[in-house]
C-alpha cells in the first residue's frame, strides 16, 4: 500500500509467518502471525501455548496487546505450510 510507513510495511511482512509471542503471566504462544489492531490485539491461528512444561494446542487465539510483552517472528518461510 502507498501509504504505509515503514512499521506498517515491516509488520505487514510478517503476516502468515511463524510467530513467538510472550505474555505477561509467563505463557508463550507461537502460531501463524494473523493480524493485529492499534491496540496491539494481536491474533495466531494455529497457535500452541506453553506454560513451564506443559504445552497445548490453542487453535485460533488473541492475545490482548496490554499483556503482550514480546513478539519475533521465528521463520519468515515457515508460514507457508499454513497456508
Amino acid at each position: 500500500m502507498p501509504n504505509d510507513t515503514g512499521n506498517v510495511a515491516r509488520l505487514r511482512s510478517y503476516l502468515n509467518h511463524k510467530a513467538r509471542i510472550k505474555v505477561s503471566d509467563g505463557r508463550i504462544f507461537i502460531g501463524v502471525f494473523v493480524c493485529t489492531d492499534k491496540d496491539k490485539n494481536t491474533i495466531l491461528a494455529h497457535a500452541e501455548e506453553y506454560r513451564g512444561d506443559e504445552q497445548r494446542l490453542v487453535g485460533l487465539v488473541m492475545i490482548p496487546g496490554k499483556h503482550l510483552l514480546r513478539m519475533d517472528i521465528e521463520d519468515l518461510d515457515a508460514g507457508d505450510e499454513y497456508m
